[in-house]
């Protein structure tokens, strides 16, 4: 099984901030959904984990997992660009998806992004098949990882919400 976990709360997540790469911690709410978490998954077996090596992740993921953790960029946050810090207004959200469509605006593009989580669940999906997997990542990586593990319908709403702040959700990988 594969535990796709989403870091806890940052500030900017509170304060409805692009995150993108900026380099942001948990805040103490942030830690608290962590110990929660750590609590519920302490009795799991996990025979791998891999973590985005970005803090906010790193920090959720030292809470809740206390084995070898292999810190993995492919997993790192979607790069925001020019939108990196703004409010996430309809407005600037609208020109933020139009933006990663080809990579403008000094965003990742989209299919670049989709491509680096993808062949991160494939190295999983060849070393750890029906095993316990545990993933801690962002927002948008959740989506994707998701994606791949759903079995990248072609009506995928990459919009939608996956995993909440803090929490995680469990995926089959045989």
């Amino acid at each position: 099984m594969i535990y796709l976990a989403r870091h806890g709360q940052t500030d900017w997540n509170l304060f409805m901030r692009f995150n993108g790469r900026t380099d942001t911690f948990l805040n103490q709410t942030g830690i608290n959904q962590a110990k929660s978490q750590a609590e519920i998954l302490r009795n799991i077996n996990f025979e791998a984990c891999y973590c985005s090596s970005q803090t906010r992740a790193r920090q959720y993921c030292e809470i809740i997992y206390n084995g070898l953790i292999m810190f993995d960029d492919r997993l790192n946050e979607i790069d925001c660009g020019e939108f990196e810090g703004m409010e996430e207004t309809a407005e600037a959200m609208k020109l933020f998806w139009q933006a990663i469509q080809k990579g403008d605006k000094g965003t990742e593009s989209f299919n670049t992004f989709i491509k680096r989580n993808c062949d991160l669940c494939d190295l999983i999906m060849d070393k750890w098949k029906e095993r316990n997997v545990l993933v801690v990542t962002h927002a948008a990586n959740t989506r994707i990882i998701n994606y791949y593990f759903t079995g990248k319908p072609f009506d995928y709403d990459f919009n939608k919400v996956v995993v909440e702040k803090g929490e995680f959700i469990i995926l089959e990988n045989s």
